[in-house]
């Protein structure tokens, strides 16, 4: 396993307050999680694309159970 030394006789520089500014937009970030955690406007069966996906899947059981 290896080991991992700490460098402790660098000084390391922080960004500067107007770059720390430049990324903290909290609106976007807002957005973005809004976007990922809830659900689409749209309903699956009003997309016309997975509608046709269901109707396919549907279809295909149909078959295949059906004998």
């Amino acid at each position: 396993m290896r080991e991992f030394k700490e460098n402790k006789d660098k000084n390391t520089e922080l960004p500067s307050d107007s770059v720390i500014n430049k990324y903290k937009d909290f609106s976007r970030l807002h957005a973005n999680y809004d976007k990922v955690t809830k659900r689409p406007k749209k309903p699956i069966y009003k997309d016309p694309k997975l509608f046709i996906l269901l109707l396919l899947i549907l279809l295909l059981c149909i078959v295949f159970f059906s004998e």
